[in-house]
């Protein structure tokens, strides 16, 4: 009786394999670690960095794997057998966490700033990434779903004193500037390709022997065959999952995803030239009238000069609802189900409200500080805003909202088409309003000393080379970096053109080689404000900058 009902399950599968469509399964996951950490929260900040750490967001469901998501078990296994040469057998052999980790998708031992009150959270994927499994009782159907959330670009390892990366130990908020989603996808695009559906289920049976028998019917006969016709297709035309790249290391590429998610990129074109931003510390974003470093999202009253004391709940409600709709191109839900989780991040934004970057940890000259302190009032507060006085911690008092051009790339400036501010108007239920542009916002500096490579492209390695425009190297290594707190950036050395890791170094993740000379990677720009500057009152001025 039991091998009966097991054979008309798999016949009910096998149906539904051969007739999928798009809705044809509607199920959806929850995140285990988010609701874990729910249980213990005490205030909508709580709330909040559960939500920013591990919420699910409506995007652990069968719609989004039309998308974003990711077929967990398969997924994980066609990597291990990339790692493994292709045998199967081997696959339990990998260390799926260093095969993250390759791609700066950390697994940290503990989240720095967690809540005191809460415990650290247990995850079941690496940090950003989430998962759930999602089941139907008939059709007899269960999947494990995966995808990423805010932390995978926003949560940063911690440094020492000396600037070494501690990959153990990471800090919510801050830039991950060693992310590179692009070469995950890529990885990942190149396993389905290079792996045949039988080799794939029997790495994924090995690599999860908890794998129940609906789950292992459900991705052989309604998962799988449309993920190989799918890989088929593109390996036979663009030889990639999407029609654009996701990322660089350390800066994203949202504005692509977004245009192929309201059907801007017309089917079968390949983009060629795309624009990336580096991802920023997120600390005094609610004093921002104007979002992403091109100000394309603008709320009323942009140009409104802002202090703490003039966050209102208008204001709360207005970065809620971007967040929120930034789930659209980030994880591949629609705009419905975007809107419907407004609440959740209405608690980010509580959350936010009561941020710290982390504090630097190395050494301070108070003497160079002070004298960096008046320097920075002087010649950067009128663009990145006022700080109080503080040499412990400088709390900013007021933000300009400052937006125009200063001389950078403007490639940026330039892809953002009329044609794609009007479609992200249509779908974007909000008074916030994209629009085009024709310079940059200047951000706050929170959280400055850590959020290498600089500009809003990501463009230059360190501090002191911003502030030395004729000695702004035209290459350099990023990804897995260590600090320098002199020149405050990458730590590295000049070899020729290019700024390379000093010797000894072994980098947490994979690097890559960034180059000026691609489009909408010039580093040209923000020169002349530094020009009237000394030697001594440069040094000064990153000495006081360590501290923001």
């Amino acid at each position: 009786m039991r091998r009966v009902l097991f054979a008309l399950a798999a016949l009910a599968i096998i149906a539904i394999g051969l007739a999928l469509r798009p809705g044809a399964l509607d199920l959806a996951a929850r995140s285990t670690p988010y609701d874990t950490a729910l249980a213990q929260a005490q205030s909508p900040a709580d709330r909040g960095i559960a939500a920013f750490a591990f919420g699910d967001w409506g995007a652990l469901g069968t719609h989004t794997l039309e998308v974003s998501a990711v077929p967990w078990r398969l997924s994980t296994a066609a990597l291990a057998l990339a790692e493994a040469d292709g045998d199967p057998a081997r696959v339990t052999d990998i260390d799926l966490e260093a095969s993250f980790r390759r791609f700066g998708i950390h697994s940290p031992d503990e989240i720095a700033n967690w809540p005191a009150h809460m415990d650290q959270p247990s995850r079941d994927a690496p940090l950003g990434l989430i998962r759930g499994t999602a089941s139907g009782t008939w059709p007899p159907v269960e999947v494990t779903i995966g995808n990423s959330v805010c932390a995978a670009c926003h949560s940063s390892v911690t440094y020492d004193a000396r600037g070494r990366p501690d990959p153990t130990r990471v800090w919510l908020g801050m830039g991950n500037s060693s992310i590179n989603l692009d070469s995950y996808t890529q990885a990942l695009f190149a396993a389905f390709r290079d792996h045949d559906d039988a080799t794939l289920m029997q790495a994924a049976r090995a690599l999860h022997p908890d794998m129940s028998a609906r789950e292992t019917l459900t991705l052989r006969y309604a998962i799988l065959p449309r993920l190989r016709a799918l890989v088929d297709e593109r390996a036979a035309t663009i030889d990639s999952f999407l029609p654009f790249r996701i990322s660089t290391v350390g800066a994203t590429n949202g504005l692509d995803s977004l245009r192929n998610r309201l059907d801007l990129i017309p089917e079968g074109e390949v983009v060629t030239e795309s624009t990336f931003n580096s991802l920023p510390d997120l600390g005094d974003r609610l004093l921002r009238n104007r979002l992403l470093t091109s100000g394309s999202y603008v709320y009323p009253d942009a140009d409104t000069p802002l202090t703490p004391a003039d966050i209102d709940d208008d204001q709360r409600d207005r970065l809620a609802q971007m967040i929120a709709y930034f789930t659209v191109p980030a994880m591949g839900v629609s705009e419905a189900v975007a809107k419907d989780h407004r609440p959740m991040a209405r608690d980010v934004v509580a959350w936010l409200e009561t941020y710290e970057p982390q504090p630097f940890p190395g050494v301070i000259d108070p003497r160079r500080a002070t004298a960096g302190r008046a320097l920075y009032s002087a010649h950067c507060a009128a663009c990145h805003g006022t700080y109080d006085d503080s040499l412990d911690t400088p709390r900013l008092v007021s933000f300009p909202n400052w937006h125009g051009p200063y001389g950078t790339d403007q490639a940026r400036i330039e892809v953002i088409t009329p044609q794609v501010v009007e479609a992200i108007n249509a779908s974007l239920d909000s008074p916030v309003r994209a629009a085009g542009v024709t310079g940059y916002s200047a951000p706050p500096l929170s959280g400055l000393w850590a959020s290498a490579p600089y500009l809003h492209n990501g463009s230059v390695p360190t501090l002191w080379h911003l502030m030395h425009p004729d000695q702004r190297p035209t290459r350099f290594q990023t990804g897995g970096h260590a600090l320098d707190f002199d020149r405050v950036g990458i730590a590295g050395t000049l070899d020729g053109d290019t700024w390379r890791y000093p010797a000894g170094h072994t980098p947490w993740s994979e690097p890559i080689i960034v180059d000026t000379r691609d489009f909408g990677m010039g580093n040209q720009g923000h020169a002349a404000e530094f020009a009237p500057l000394s030697e001594a009152d440069k040094a000064a001025l990153l000495e006081y900058l360590k501290l923001l």
